[in-house]
């Protein structure tokens, strides 16, 4: 199957950074498609790879504070048992009363984020973000200004709530005095927010993505998804080209999946995106001539960007 797009972020000028400085993971957001990302901690893990920061957007952002709050075996064990056992009432449970209300104006989503909530509050994440044991930090989106916010302390759960309430789908979330919507609307894949928190070397987390022969999506919540993805590739493509540092983005699998909330393909995507990373890591570590960990991997002249959304 094919992907969206080949991208090519490695084409930068000489003179960049090679290794050294602090490491960041940087997780894309995706819904349920962010599944991959179970099976890229821990392919990183087993090359004795590891983060100085974790930023991640939306969907994305709670697999980055679970890793940050556990980063050890035990903590992925935990992190993948919870993916393997979500459905889509756990995070988008269709109410009659909540969608009368989204078509009457009195609700701000056709989904309440209540049972997201509850979600994250079960989940092995730290209860609030400075109590990582990665420093660890949540994009946002600014409601009133559309700017991407990178959170890096307060409370997790309505940290992760902000980032992933998709607009239309989940309500806004107030933070202070802010209102902020999906961390992915403005930094999808948070490259630049990692540099600017003191990142020199990234390495990227995408979500799956689509498989280019598939029939269109149906539905209005897969056409939103698919169309914000579009919209959102061309600036995934700019915030890569004006990183600074080495950017290195896994390779990540697709998937037949158009919605974000259809957790079906999950065992698949976790394997998929452990063997893909696998290999990928093994084969620039062989190329390199470097030990797992002692180093940052050098520029692949094609790394694969994945672009997804929420």
């Amino acid at each position: 199957m094919a992907v969206r797009e080949t991208l090519k972020p490695f084409d930068v000028p000489h003179g960049r950074p090679r290794g050294g400085g602090a490491v960041a993971f940087v997780f894309q957001g995706g819904g349920s498609l962010t599944a991959p990302q179970v099976g890229m901690l821990w392919a990183l893990n087993d090359a004795g790879l590891q983060a100085d920061l974790v930023v991640g957007s939306s969907a994305g952002a709670l697999n980055a504070v679970a890793y940050a709050s556990d980063p050890s075996p035990a903590g992925l064990d935990r992190l993948e048992a919870m993916w393997m056992s979500l459905r889509r009432r756990h995070v988008a449970p269709l109410s009659v009363r909540t969608l009368l209300g989204a078509v009457t104006g009195r609700v701000d989503g056709l989904v309440s984020n209540s049972a997201l909530g509850l979600l994250i509050e079960g989940a092995a994440v730290a209860r609030t973000l400075r109590g990582t044991s990665i420093a660890a930090h949540v994009v946002v989106t600014d409601l009133a200004s559309g700017t991407a916010v990178a959170l890096s302390d307060g409370d997790t759960v309505p940290a992760l709530l902000a980032s992933c309430a998709f607009p239309g789908i989940y309500p806004p979330v107030q933070i202070g005095e802010r209102l902020f919507v999906d961390g992915g609307v403005s930094a999808d894949v948070p490259v630049l927010q990692a540099e600017e928190l003191g990142a020199s070397v990234v390495y990227v987390l995408p979500a799956a993505g689509d498989d280019a022969v598939q029939a269109r999506p149906r539905g209005p919540l897969a056409l939103a998804y698919h169309a914000l993805g579009q919209i959102l590739e061309s600036a995934d493509r700019r915030d890569l080209a004006a990183a600074r540092g080495p950017v290195h983005v896994l390779p990540a699998p697709v998937s037949a999946a158009t919605n974000p909330v259809d957790f079906r393909d999950t065992p698949r995507l976790i394997d998929e995106g452990y063997r893909l990373a696998t290999a990928w890591l093994a084969d620039h570590m062989m190329q390199a001539g470097l030990d797992a960990g002692t180093d940052a991997l050098p520029p692949d002249p094609s790394p694969r960007l994945i672009v997804g959304a929420i």
